[in-house]
């Protein structure tokens, strides 16, 4: 994926699409993502930087980005902090709230185990009185899991899952409208859309989520780990889509990633089967593989899971079938890939075997009164219609010939006229 550059955001005037769908470039076996570091219990290195902006002396309607190193710089960045570790902790707590609120702790149990009850984040550049804030440019990429940059002015969002063995996201950071209440406040009064959403919506990003704006037509997103065309676009909500809040889709999503992420785990709950989160969709998954449900087939894929999973799924033959339906679209996936590189490969050996036409010679303009080529921008042409040529002349030749009454040398006009067209 991902340039920072690469994936834009706007929360607000998104239209719906699915549920959840993952980052097409997820890969199991890659230990540089934030998802896996989190899980594993070790301590995440985070970094944030709070950025303002500064006028461009070279142009007025241009800006710099520049470290915010106002008076309010310590507690600007601890508000920013409390926001990454808030937002990335919603996650987890959602998913954890939406098992229990559906009674299926017993069911979850594995998954249950894995999720921290703290997310592990150490602030590595805090600013402190004994030790100064230093800007995440300063420090090693390798000594960082997560960057953050929270800038004090509006500006589209922006996340990527892993660049150069590292997540990293930048959010709108309203110091006036963080979505966090403070300590005296009871309710907090939004007037936009908070820095806490923006940020939950970002970590999703970084935890393996796409956006759900563009649906599955995003390139970006998998063509198989995605609920894409199970439910009318209309009765789905996700925080990676329009929701203000996380849901249980959002929940279904995270869960999934943490199966994908351990494909090696002994855990008969992913490998059998289990049903979606959300009580109304009639939805189950298998190894984070989406497959559709009737009501009979679902109510007996729950009561399975209740009994302990013994036996064969009730839902074995969709599974297989989800399977064998993403192994085909996998497989297409791979085709479309390496025909486009057969193609950028064609088009290559094509500009390289084409002749190339070399570049026509400039022929300056030589003044017909003193006989010099013409090197400034500044330049006369005459025109001799009679004779069918143009004569050129520098602008000061030409004030002599006005001025002072020079004459063009008549042998001047065959040897430095060039022909009109």
């Amino acid at each position: 994926m991902k340039n920072l550059i690469r994936i834009l955001v706007v929360l607000l005037v998104a239209s719906p699409a699915q549920a959840w769908v993952f980052l097409d470039e997820l890969n199991p076996n890659a230990g540089s993502w934030l998802l896996p570091k989190i899980l594993s219990g070790r301590p995440v290195r985070v970094c944030v930087d709070v950025l303002d902006k500064q006028a461009d002396a070279s142009s007025p309607r241009r800006y710099k980005v520049v470290p915010y190193k106002g008076e309010n710089l310590q507690p600007y960045y601890q508000q920013s902090a409390t926001i990454v570790q808030l937002a990335y902790q919603s996650w987890f707590d959602e998913l954890v709230a939406q098992i229990q609120q559906n009674k299926r702790k017993k069911e979850f149990k594995d998954l249950l185990a894995r999720i921290p009850k703290k997310v592990p984040f150490v602030f590595i550049n805090a600013p402190q009185s004994a030790q100064p804030y230093a800007s995440c440019e300063e420090l090693p990429a390798r000594d960082i899991d997560l960057r953050v940059r929270a800038t004090l002015f509006k500006q589209s969002a922006g996340g990527y899952a892993v660049q150069q063995g590292r997540a990293a996201f930048t959010f709108w950071f309203q110091p006036d409208n963080t979505g966090v209440a403070a300590w005296d406040e009871p309710q907090f009064v939004l007037k936009a859309v908070p820095s806490l959403q923006i940020a939950m919506h970002e970590a999703g990003h970084t935890l393996g989520l796409g956006d759900l704006y563009e649906g599955d037509h995003n390139p970006e997103n998998s063509p198989v780990y995605t609920l894409a065309g199970f439910y009318a676009a209309q009765s789905l909500r996700s925080i990676m889509n329009k929701a203000t809040a996380l849901t249980c889709d959002d929940a279904d999503g995270l869960a999934n990633l943490m199966d994908f992420f351990a494909p090696n785990t002994s855990s008969a709950r992913a490998e059998k089967g289990w049903v979606s989160l959300c009580p109304n969709y009639q939805v189950a998954y298998s190894r984070a593989l989406p497959f559709a449900l009737n009501t009979a087939q679902k109510d007996a894929l729950m009561a399975f899971a209740a009994e302990g999973w013994k036996g064969t799924s009730p839902a074995q033959e969709q599974i297989d079938a989800a399977r064998q339906a993403a192994s085909r679209k996998e497989q297409a996936s791979r085709n479309t890939q390496a025909q486009s590189r057969q193609a950028q490969d064609a088009l290559k050996q094509a500009l390289t075997a084409s002749p190339r036409q070399a570049a026509p010679q400039y022929k300056p303009h030589v003044c017909a009164l003193c006989g010099k080529e013409i090197e400034e921008a500044g330049s006369v042409r005459l025109s001799y219609a009679k004779k069918g040529v143009w004569a050129f002349l520098h602008s000061s030749c030409n004030e002599k010939r006005k001025t002072q009454g020079a004459k063009i040398p008549p042998g001047n006009l065959a040897k430095y006229g060039e022909p009109m067209k």
